[in-house]
C-alpha cells in the first residue's frame, strides 16, 4: 500500500510517523510545500522573544530524521498543484527547481492547514509587514527586530529610540507576540477589531488579561482596524487605522487569524462543510474513500454546540491525524469531537477555555446558566497566589457542564484541564462537587476553585441561591433596592450606581422594617458575602431577592469600570527606588513594609487601612498586593483619605505601591496641602463652543503656571470628545436616533447665546482666527499634550449610546468615584 500525505507539521507528519508504526510495508510518502516537515510552530513567538533561544528546538523532526527512524520518504519544498481523484494521483512541483511530477497513491490524507488572512489593504505587501506561520516567517521577524533593536541602540540617529511594533489581532498569537516583542525591548501597539482581545473568550474574563497587558506597557486600540500601511519617508512604516490613528512602526505583525487551505479539496471536487472547511466523517474519511484529511483544513464536530467547527488548535490536529492513521490502515477508530480547549500566557497572567462561550450558546439558542467565582490560585496564606476569574457554564435542568473559561496567575491550566475532562465525559457541575483533587497549600486550597465552582452552580439548581448578571445591568436592577453589603470603607472606594450600603454584619437589624415584598438586589465584592446576604433575607420572608454573579468584580470588569490603564496616576517608580524615596524623605518617622500578597479585595485596603492607622503624617507604606485590582482601589483609597501615592509599580501578579500618609505633620502636611493647591478640576457639563472654548482657555493657563489639571466631561460636555468620524459599529434605534441630534465633536457645537442655526459660530470662529485665538479642537491637543486628564463619564456614555470608540483619542474613562478623588486634590474645581 502506498500512502502519500500532502503536508507536514502537526497533522501530516502524525499521519505519517503513525501508519509507519501500524504498517511496516507501507511506502510512504509526505510532500510538504514549505522548507520543514515538523516544528513547534506553537514556539515561534518565544523564539522571536527569546525565551527560546536555541532555533534548533523548535525542528522536532527532518527529513533525516524520519528517513532513519521510520522509513518515511519526505519531500520538502514540495508543492501539491493539483488531486485526480480518477487516476489516485497528485501533480507535485518542486519549488526550487520548478520541475513538476505526478505521485500517485492508495491511500491520500491531506492535511494542508490554513493560511494567515492577509486582507487587501493599501500597503500590505510592503517590506516590514509581516505573518506568523512557519519557519521562515519566524526568521524573516527576527532578522528585522535584531536589526532594528541593534540600529535602536547604536545608531547615531536612533541612539535611545524604541523599537516600534504594530501586532495587528489580539487573539492568542497576536498577545503572545506582544508579549515577546515587549520582552526584547520594543514598544508595542496591538490593534483589535473586537472590543475586547483574546475574543475565544467572554469579555468579563477577557478584561482583567487586558487591564494586565496594558500595565505591562502595551498600547491596545480596540474596536478598529487596520486601514492601510505606507511607508515613512526616513523609514519604517505607519499603520492608518479605521478609527482615523495613525501608528508609526518598525515593522507590523498581521495576527488576524487563518482561514482552511481547501484550494486543492476545492479544486477536486471534495464536498466541503458548512462553515468553509472539508468535510470529513468521524472515521476522518473525506467524501473520496480514498482520501482522509486531518488539522485545520477539516470541520470536525463540536462537543457541546449542534453541527461541525473548524478548530485550528494543534491538540485536536494530532488527535485527528491519528484517527485518519489507523483508519488508512484498515482499523476502525472515530474522532468524536472536538471542543476547544486553548490557553494562553500573557506576562504573568495566563487565560483560556474549553467547551462553548456564552457567546456560542446564546448565538445557537441553547439554554444556559452561568456562574462567576473568584477564588485564588492556592491557599492564601501560602505566598505566590492571587485572585483567580472562573467562568461555568451549565444547563439549566441537568447541570450539564457546557463551557468553562478562566483568567489568574496560578493553577489556571489545572483547573482548565479539570473541567475539559468532565466537558469531555458528558458530567455536571454535580460532579464537580464530587471531584478529590491534590491539595497541599503551594498547589490548591481544601475546597478547590473547581469544587467552589461546582458549589455555587448547584446552588443555583437547586433553588438556594438566585443570581442577577452584570450582563443585564441596568435593567436588572430598575424599579428594586440595591444593597452593597460591603464595608463602609469598600463602598466609598466605588459602588454601583444607586446602590446603598448595608455592611453585612449590620443587615440583619437593618433590615427590619424593610418591605419584605419590595424585589431585593444584592453584591459584594466576588459574591460570598451577597450570598450569605441573600439567605439571610429569603429565610427572613423577603420574596425577591437576587445576588449579582462574581460580584463587583466581574460587574467591574464586564463594564470595564476604571480601567487599570488610566486609574493610577502616580508614575511608576521602581521598587528600589520606592524604598529610597521613602528614606529620603523630609519629615517622615518610619517605613513600614507591608505584605497583602495572596489577599484579594478587600483584604489589602482593609490591611493598608489599619496600618496607616497606627502611623502618624509622613510616615510611609510599601505594600505588595497580588491582587490587580489595587491599581484602581489604592489610589482611590488613598485619594479619599488625605494619602499621597507615591508610586505603583507592577510586581508579578500585582502590584508594589508606596504611599505617605497625610495629615498635620510639618513637612508631609505642608507638601499635601501644595499639592491640592497646585491643581484645578473641571466638570464639564456644557456642550455649547462658548463655554468649551472658556474651559480650555482656562485649563491651558493653569498648565502653564505649572497646576495639573483634571477634566471630567458629563453629558451634553461629552460631545466635545466626540469624533468626526467614528469607527462603524452596532447601533440600536434609540442610539442612532440620540447620536442625530447631538453634535460629533467640537467642530460642531453650538453657542449658548446667538447661535443662530449654526451662523454664531461660524462668525465666533472667523473672530477667532482674524486675532489668532486657538480653536477648541487645537487647545484640546494642547491640554492634552501639556499633561490635562480628560475622562469620560462612563454612567453619561451609557446613557447616551457613546461607546468609547466614539470618542477621541487620549481620553480616560472614570465615574463618580474618579471625580471626587480629582475634586478632593484640587485647590479649585470649576463647574462649566
Amino acid at each position: 500500500m502506498k500512502i502519500v500525505v500532502v503536508g507536514g507539521v502537526a497533522g501530516g507528519a502524525s499521519v505519517a510517523a503513525r501508519a509507519r508504526r501500524l504498517d511496516e510495508s507501507a511506502e510512504i510518502v509526505v510532500l510538504e510545500k514549505g522548507g520543514h516537515v515538523s516544528f513547534a510552530n506553537c514556539g515561534l513567538p518565544y523564539h522571536i522573544g527569546e525565551v527560546i533561544s536555541d532555533r534548533s528546538r523548535l525542528l522536532l523532526q527532518t527529513p533525516e530524521s524520519l528517513r532513519e527512524t521510520l522509513d518515511i520518504d519526505v519531500r520538502v519544498g514540495s508543492e501539491v498543484i493539483a488531486l485526480d481523484r480518477g487516476a489516485k494521483s497528485v501533480t507535485v512541483r518542486e519549488l526550487a527547481s520548478g520541475r513538476e511530477y505526478v505521485e500517485s497513491y492508495d491511500r491520500l490524507a491531506l492535511c494542508p492547514g490554513a493560511d494567515p488572512i492577509r486582507p487587501p489593504l493599501p500597503g500590505i505587501d510592503l517590506p516590514g509587514v509581516h505573518v506568523l506561520r512557519n519557519i521562515a516567517d519566524m526568521d524573516a521577524i527576527k532578522a528585522q527586530l535584531d536589526a532594528a533593536l541593534d540600529a535602536a541602540a547604536s545608531g547615531p540617529a536612533r541612539t535611545g529610540t524604541p523599537v516600534r511594533a504594530v501586532v495587528i489581532g489580539a487573539g492568542y498569537i497576536g498577545v503572545e507576540m506582544a508579549e515577546n516583542l515587549q520582552h526584547r525591548g520594543a514598544s508595542v501597539t496591538v490593534v483589535e477589531m473586537a472590543d475586547q482581545i483574546l475574543p475565544p473568550l467572554d469579555k468579563e474574563v477577557s478584561v482583567p488579561v487586558e487591564q494586565h497587558l496594558r500595565s505591562r506597557g502595551v498600547h491596545l486600540h480596540l474596536s478598529t482596524a487596520a486601514a492601510a500601511f505606507s511607508q515613512r519617508p526616513g523609514g519604517g512604516l505607519t499603520v492608518e487605522l479605521q478609527s482615523n490613528v495613525f501608528v508609526d512602526a518598525d515593522l507590523v505583525i498581521l495576527s488576524a487569524g487563518v482561514r482552511p487551505n481547501v484550494g486543492l479539496a476545492t479544486a477536486a471536487g471534495l464536498e466541503l462543510g458548512p462553515r468553509g472547511g472539508i468535510r470529513v466523517d468521524t472515521h476522518m474519511r473525506t467524501s473520496d474513500p480514498s482520501i482522509w484529511a486531518a488539522g485545520d483544513a477539516v470541520e470536525t464536530p463540536h462537543t457541546v454546540l449542534p453541527g461541525s467547527w473548524i478548530t485550528p488548535l494543534a491538540g485536536p490536529a494530532n488527535r485527528e491525524a491519528r484517527v485518519a492513521a489507523e483508519n488508512i490502515c484498515g482499523r476502525d477508530t472515530e474522532y468524536r469531537s472536538t471542543q476547544g480547549t486553548s490557553i494562553v500566557k500573557v506576562f504573568d497572567m495566563v487565560a483560556g477555555g474549553t467547551g462553548a462561550t456564552e457567546r456560542q450558546l446564546r448565538d445557537e439558542g441553547i439554554e444556559y446558566r452561568a456562574v462567576h467565582i473568584h477564588p485564588s490560585g492556592h491557599a492564601g496564606y501560602y505566598p505566590g497566589t492571587a485572585q483567580m476569574h472562573l467562568k461555568l457554564l451549565f444547563a439549566p435542568g441537568s447541570g450539564r457542564l457546557l463551557g468553562a473559561q478562566a483568567a489568574g496567575f496560578d493553577g489556571v491550566d489545572k483547573r482548565l484541564d479539570v473541567l475539559a475532562t468532565v466537558i469531555r465525559l458528558g458530567g455536571t457541575v454535580h460532579d464537580l462537587e464530587q471531584l478529590e483533587l491534590a491539595y497541599a497549600p503551594p498547589f490548591g486550597s481544601a475546597k478547590d476553585p473547581v469544587n467552589m465552582a461546582g458549589f455555587v452552580a448547584s446552588n443555583v439548581l437547586q433553588g438556594d441561591l438566585v443570581l442577577w448578571y452584570a450582563t443585564d445591568w441596568p435593567a436588572a436592577v430598575e424599579g428594586t433596592r440595591l444593597i452593597d453589603v460591603r464595608t463602609p470603607e469598600e463602598f466609598e472606594i466605588w459602588h454601583i450606581p444607586g446602590a446603598e450600603n448595608v455592611p453585612l454584619a449590620t443587615l440583619r437589624e437593618a433590615s427590619r422594617g424593610w418591605d419584605r415584598s419590595a424585589p431585593v438586589r444584592l453584591y459584594c465584592a466576588v459574591g460570598f458575602r451577597s450570598y450569605l446576604a441573600y439567605r439571610i433575607l429569603v429565610q427572613r420572608g423577603f420574596a425577591d431577592v437576587a445576588t449579582l454573579s462574581g460580584g463587583s468584580n466581574t460587574f467591574r470588569y464586564r463594564h470595564e469600570v476604571e480601567p487599570a490603564s488610566t486609574a493610577a496616576p502616580a508614575p511608576e517608580i521602581a521598587y528600589a527606588e520606592a524604598v529610597d524615596l521613602i528614606a529620603a524623605a523630609k519629615g517622615t518617622g518610619r517605613s513600614v513594609d507591608l505584605d497583602c500578597t495572596g489577599l484579594a479585595c478587600p483584604g489589602p485596603i482593609m490591611r493598608l487601612s489599619s496600618t496607616m492607622a497606627e502611623l502618624v503624617p509622613g510616615d510611609e507604606v510599601v505594600v505588595h498586593v497580588s491582587d490587580p485590582g489595587f491599581v484602581s482601589d489604592g489610589p482611590a483609597w488613598a485619594a479619599s483619605h488625605g494619602h499621597e501615592l507615591l508610586s505603583m509599580t507592577p510586581e508579578g501578579p500585582g502590584y508594589v505601591a508606596a504611599f505617605r500618609k497625610g495629615g498635620a505633620a510639618p513637612a508631609a502636611g505642608t507638601a499635601v496641602l501644595a499639592a491640592r493647591t497646585n491643581q484645578t478640576s473641571f466638570v464639564i457639563f456644557s456642550g455649547d463652543l462658548d463655554k468649551m472654548l472658556a474651559a480650555f482657555i482656562i485649563a491651558n493657563g493653569a498648565l502653564a503656571m505649572g497646576q495639573r489639571v483634571s477634566m471630567f466631561f458629563t453629558f451634553w460636555g461629552l460631545n466635545a470628545l466626540r469624533r468626526d468620524h467614528a469607527p462603524k459599529r452596532d447601533h440600536g434605534a434609540l442610539e442612532r436616533m440620540m447620536g442625530l441630534m447631538m453634535p460629533s465633536g467640537p467642530d460642531r457645537l453650538p453657542l449658548s447665546q446667538m447661535n443662530m442655526a449654526g451662523a454664531g459660530p461660524a462668525m465666533i470662529k472667523h473672530v477667532m482666527k482674524e486675532h489668532e485665538v486657538q480653536s477648541v479642537p487645537e487647545l484640546m491637543t494642547a491640554a492634552l499634550e501639556g499633561g490635562a486628564r480628560l475622562i469620560a463619564c462612563t454612567m453619561t456614555m451609557d446613557l447616551l449610546g457613546i461607546a468609547d470608540s466614539d470618542l477621541i483619542d487620549g481620553i480616560e474613562f472614570g465615574g463618580v468615584a474618579t471625580f471626587l478623588g480629582e475634586a478632593e486634590k484640587s485647590g479649585t474645581t470649576l463647574f462649566i
